[in-house]
């Protein structure tokens, strides 16, 4: 079990557990399996946590977390982000992602939990499906025992249930994996049968006070993806630009605060604008929780992309800007496909041009609104 950042503190905490799995010796010992995207994706919310430890509106308590990274040697995993403050490590070595450890690790995250808390939960994996219900993410030593060889994984949808019975105010659940559907998971009398965090009784589950924000970058049967070599999973890009600010909504008691509304709905949108990235996929894994506020955001900006109907028009376009008619006026840098850039959320109508030599193409311009969580436009003939 490695816990990389310990604060204690009256008032309400958030407490994380944050699980990198990318090395997997018994699903393909030549490699093939193995990810560097999810380790990168551990670290990179574990730097946005960081970061954002008094933001949180329940300032960042604790940090646990394993690591499986393909780069480094089974059991000599680090974590590679620098000095971190109130960390109780001597050195920078996290546990790998394996079974004991999860279990380990798991249980000191729970007990931390008092009623007021939020819990926060990550983990970029492979991922399948044991029903037509329920997403399992595997850890490092999966297949490693043969007569249980499916046990050695989380059952992601049973601790997204069950984290509500343990008080919190909030309880947040992101996987970024694959539901990939295996014939032999099926088969299997009650599945993956992995042991569980929590076994929660009917009582606790009428007794709880909130329901978890949970969402998985895939959908039932199909996969998640990662960019080649390290960089994070394109679901992690996407989950952390909405953390970020993008999707955030207005209130009078916190201004601009990321809400589960706007992270359950909004990513795949987020990702089109901010990644040029049409195709991610999410789907949320228990029931809704809309209104339950994670942080505050003082100066959010959401992305905007802007294309042409014909996308190498705007290669060759002499201009397109972006102008609020008050000043603000955003200009396209040379050789973009699809043009990028963040606005402020402050409602302003933008206007969009594109120019071109001698006139010809004509294309319309078109205006959008700065709303969160992104804005996607696309210029006509």
């Amino acid at each position: 079990m490695t816990t990389v950042y310990l604060r204690q503190g009256d008032a309400p905490q958030t407490h994380a557990f944050i699980i990198g799995c990318g090395r997997f010796p018994n699903l393909s010992p030549n490699g093939a399996a193995d990810r560097l995207a999810t380790a990168a994706g551990a670290r990179a919310m574990v730097r946005f946590l960081l970061d954002r430890a008094d933001s949180l509106i329940a300032s960042l308590g604790s940090i646990e977390v394993l690591l499986s990274d393909p780069a480094q040697a089974a059991g000599q995993d680090t974590l590679g982000l620098g000095v971190i403050e109130h960390d109780p490590r001597a050195d920078d070595s996290v546990d790998r992602a394996n079974d004991p450890n999860y279990h380990a690790s798991g249980d000191r995250w729970i007990g931390r939990c008092r009623p007021g808390d939020h819990m926060f939960f990550y983990m970029a994996s492979h991922g399948i499906t044991d029903s037509d219900t329920t997403a399992v993410a595997v850890l490092e030593d999966i297949r490693s025992i043969n007569h249980r060889p499916w046990a050695q994984s989380i059952n992601i949808t049973q601790l997204a249930s069950a984290l509500p019975t343990l008080q919190a105010d909030g309880c947040w659940v992101f996987l970024d994996a694959c539901q990939e559907v295996i014939p032999a998971v099926f088969q299997q009398i009650g599945g993956a049968q992995s042991a569980p965090l929590i076994t929660p009784d009917i009582t606790a589950l009428t007794r709880r006070r909130t329901s978890s924000v949970s969402l998985a970058g895939s959908r039932l049967g199909s996969s998640a993806w990662a960019p080649a070599g390290d960089a994070p999973p394109f679901f992690t890009q996407a989950l952390i630009e909405g953390l970020s600010g993008a999707s955030v909504e207005f209130t009078t008691s916190d201004g601009w605060v990321v809400t589960g509304q706007q992270i359950l709905f909004t990513l795949r949108r987020i990702a089109n604008a901010a990644f040029n990235n049409t195709d991610l996929q999410t789907e949320s894994l228990t029931q809704f929780n809309r209104d339950v506020k994670l942080l505050r955001v003082p100066h959010p900006q959401i992305p905007v992309v802007v294309r042409t109907a014909i996308e190498n028009h705007m290669l060759a376009a002499v201009s397109v800007t972006a102008n609020d008619g008050n000043g603000r006026v955003f200009a396209k840098n040379d050789g973009e496909l699809a043009w990028r850039f963040r606005v402020d959320p402050d409602l302003a109508r933008y206007t969009t041009s594109a120019r071109f030599q001698n006139g010809n193409p004509a294309y319309q311009d078109q205006v959008f609104v700065a709303a969160p969580p992104a804005q996607i436009v696309e210029l006509v003939e």
